[in-house]
This record gives C-alpha cells, structure tokens and sequence, in this order.
C-alpha cells in the first residue's frame, strides 16, 4: 500500500495539473469570451481604453503598459464582460515590424495573422486571411480587429467596422510571463516518480537509523 509520501506526491501532481488545466492558451482568433475566462486563466489586465483613444505612433500606449512576455489584444462593447474578440502571442512576434504599407504581409503569431507598423497600423486576421492594410485592415470578415497607430484611434473590432472615435467600444489588452503552458503528461509522471522514489529513500535512511 502507498506511503504517505507516495499519496503526498500524487496529491501534489494532482493539484499541479489541476492548476496547468485551469490555464487560458488561446489558439488563434477567439471570439465571445467571457472576461472572467481570461483572468481567471493567467492573464492580466495591462491597458485599456476607448476605439476612440489613439495608442501612440509605436504603440508606446499600450507597450509601456505591457511589458511581459506575451500580450493579449481583445476588442469589447464597453464595459461589457464579454470579449468580442481576441487573439495572443510572444509580444516580441505581434510587434515584428511588417512595414508601413498595404502588401499585405503578415506575421503568423500563435495560429493567428499579425501585422504591425509605426504610423500604420497594428492588428490581426483568422490564419489564412488575407488582408488589406488601407491604414487598416479594411477585408471583409468577423474574425479581424485593426487599431491605427496614426494620430487617431481603432478601426475594427471583427464585424463592427470603423468606431473610430467611437466611446461606445473599447480595446482592452492583457499580458502573461509565457508561464501558462499545460505541461507534458509524461513530464507530470516523471515527477511524481521522482517524487514517490526520494520518499522511499527517505523512508529508508530512517529506519535505518
């Protein structure tokens, strides 16, 4: 029958993976998300602000508010605990300068199409999705969101198209330190095996004492 160590080191795996489990990973373009998902899943509010608030010619708005290691842009009716949209990735990858013109060139972050220019624009498209940065992503489609980074503020949230200067919407951006990733089941079994084998030995070395 199991020691107490061996039901100490299951407990512990099981609170582990429990924990891992309860992590929030968006994979590509999400879409009605309660806002009680993302922050109960790891994520922290980093900035927020109405479409119709400009974020800066770099985004310094938003990128000196988020500073960890992955970001979150999300687009909601404001004050509502829904997110409309959403999309993650490495903060360093959403903000890989795709230049300040309309080629269509995209960043794929995350299973998600990012694009990002200073004076330009910065957002994101359903992986696949061509788009059409006219200062922003200006293509058909609900699962797109664009935010100027020129002298005014956001153009899209998926279907709601063009609330700049609007109040009645808002961009809403959360970080994580990368730290969120659900662990291999493999990797979970070798530590409770390591665990359950050092509470033989010590078990062991006291007895024999």
């Amino acid at each position: 029958m199991p020691g107490k160590t061996a039901f100490a080191a299951l407990a512990l795996v099981a609170v582990f993976s429990s924990s891992a489990q309860a992590q929030y990973n968006p994979f590509g373009v999400q879409q009605n998300v309660a806002v009680s998902t993302v922050t109960g899943g790891g994520w922290t509010q980093c900035y927020s602000a109405t479409m119709a608030e400009w974020i800066g010619f770099n985004a310094e708005n938003v990128l000196n508010a988020c500073t960890q290691n992955e970001i979150m842009m999300s687009g909601r009716v404001r004050g509502s605990s829904t997110l409309l949209l959403l999309a993650a990735g490495n903060r360093a990858a959403v903000t890989t300068n795709t230049s300040a013109s309309n080629n269509g060139i995209t960043n794929t972050v995350n299973g998600a199409d990012w694009y990002f220019a200073p004076n330009w624009p910065w957002g994101f498209a359903q992986l696949g999705g061509s788009v059409n940065k006219f200062e922003c992503d200006t293509n058909a489609g609900d699962q797109r969101m664009c935010l100027h980074t020129l002298a005014v503020g956001g153009f899209r949230i998926g279907s709601v198209e063009d609330p700049t200067l609007s109040t009645d919407y808002e961009k809403v951006f959360y970080q994580g330190s990368g730290a969120t990733a659900v662990p291999e089941p493999s990797s979970v079994a070798l530590m409770a095996s390591g665990l359950i084998a050092l509470g033989g030995i010590i078990r062991r070395r006291t007895r024999a004492a």
